[in-house]
């Protein structure tokens, strides 16, 4: 019994505990990993920029210019079908045949019926008209001025009347037309003929509003070949002369601008044409400001145009290094007037002479602080390098100083070419929603290629970027 007892009290082993140093390792480098990702996602990202070739910002401008030109409308002293016998866009001399009123419709049927027999047919010159309207429609075609094919459409049926009409009335006598209800009229003044009307006729500079600019409001009545008109009506016009304007409507900024201008460079995108023109600012009607383009060319051009759009170049171009506006900051420092630079004793450095007080007296030591920036005046330089209350001695005079204090306020950047943040100042030339235009070769300014931080907000002086 007592042998039973004592073989039945066992003592339990306990296996000893192994540490897997590979498992640790891992989860050491896992741990790492997941940390070292998760910072770089939740932290502000650095980006750099690299400081391109010498550029300038495009200051031009394009407007929708209103025209006005000396416009003199004619109008039918009968009622009857009007076929004309001058281009639209051609020059009409006095007495020259422009159109002829038909009273009875007897002519217009006639040409009506024998569209398709060889006296009506069209003459190559005729053809080769057309195909050039239509080539040039094509080519300047815009599905945003969808409007201008109706105007294709008039344009192109008063060619084609116009020749039909010329072709017979040279062979009136032969076509037993009545004379008594067929009258040719002469032009009574020379000028470009055009065969439409929009009401802007007599419409004065002075007197323009920017009602005048709403296209949706603008109504242009072209006449056509073919048409019935009544006594009175308005037939053609005559543009005669040359001279020929452009109102522009202009901001407040932009006239503030252009308050001393005269002249102006410009471009015309539709035909790409570019001149230089007289210009002048004006108040209208309205009290709104506008700009007035005169010129004395390419009228015949935008003979049949109301509306121009115009290119007004900037002269005023400023040329520098371009770089973003966020990577701008602003920098205070301590000045030094210029007149405390001088030369170490021993080298060809530039520093300033600092007073030293001790218990043995004063004493003059050269220092070289880094200078960020340089006026006229002063030399810019950091407090890290000359704190403040800091005395400087003049050069070559024992009683002479200047105590370091003054401070002023500096554009500038964070150069990282080495690696870490250093400030450069920057002289800003232009600018537009998202650049400077900066000044190069400045004193402890930017380069071409330089690397600068593309957020200046996101640096410090002297902190590691790569």
């Amino acid at each position: 019994m007592k042998q039973n007892k004592k073989n039945s009290k066992v003592i339990q082993y306990r296996r000893p505990i192994h540490i897997n140093i590979g498992v640790i390792i891992f989860l050491f480098i896992f741990i790492y990993l997941a940390y070292s990702v998760i910072s770089y996602m939740t932290s502000d990202r650095i980006q750099v920029y690299e400081v391109g070739e010498e550029v300038s910002l495009s200051r031009d401008q394009t407007y929708t210019g209103l025209i006005l030109r000396e416009e003199l409308v004619a109008n039918t002293d009968q009622t009857g079908y009007v076929n004309y016998y001058i281009r639209e866009g051609s020059r009409a001399a006095v007495e020259d045949v422009v159109y002829s009123i038909d009273e009875n419709g007897q002519f217009t049927e006639l040409l009506s019926s024998s569209g398709s027999s060889e006296s009506s047919s069209l003459s190559r010159d005729n053809l080769t008209s057309l195909k050039k309207t239509l080539s040039s429609f094509i080519s300047m075609y815009d599905e945003t001025s969808f409007y201008k094919t109706y105007e294709l459409k008039y344009e192109m049926e008063n060619k084609l009347l116009n020749f039909l009409s010329t072709n017979s009335v040279n062979d009136l006598d032969n076509l037993g037309i009545d004379p008594a209800y067929f009258h040719t009229v002469p032009a009574a003044e020379s000028g470009i003929v055009e065969y439409y009307v929009d009401g802007f006729e007599d419409l004065s500079a002075e007197n323009v509003t920017m009602d005048n600019f709403k296209r949706n409001n603008y109504n242009k009545n072209s006449i056509r070949s073919g048409e019935l008109l009544e006594s009175g009506s308005p037939v053609y016009k005559t543009i005669t002369s040359e001279q020929w304007q452009i109102i522009i409507a202009l901001d407040a900024e932009t006239a503030e601008k252009y308050k001393d201008t005269t002249s102006v460079s410009v471009t015309f995108p539709e035909k790409d044409l570019s001149t230089s023109v007289n210009f002048e600012i004006f108040t209208g009607t309205d009290g709104n400001t506008y700009g007035k383009l005169s010129l004395g060319r390419y009228m015949v051009q935008y003979a049949g145009q109301r509306y121009l759009e115009v290119t007004i170049h900037d002269n005023d171009v400023k040329s520098g290094l371009k770089i973003p506006k966020s990577a701008v900051i602003e920098s205070s420092f301590y000045t030094i007037p210029k007149e405390y630079l001088t030369t170490g004793g021993n080298s060809d450095s530039k520093g300033f002479n600092q007073e030293i007080y001790n218990a043995d007296g004063t004493s003059i030591q050269f220092i070289t602080p880094q200078i960020y920036y340089v006026t006229d005046t002063d030399y810019y330089v950091s407090a890290d390098d000359v704190p403040a209350g800091t005395v400087l001695r003049y050069p070559d005079s024992a009683n002479k100083s200047y105590t370091v204090g003054s401070t002023a306020t500096v554009q500038g950047v964070y150069n990282v070419n080495k690696g870490y943040a250093v400030f450069k100042a920057v002289e800003v030339l232009d600018q537009d929603n998202d650049y400077y235009i900066v000044k190069r070769g400045t004193s402890y300014g930017l380069s071409i290629y330089d690397h600068i931080l593309l957020d200046g907000s996101k640096g410090a002086p002297g902190e590691m970027i790569y």
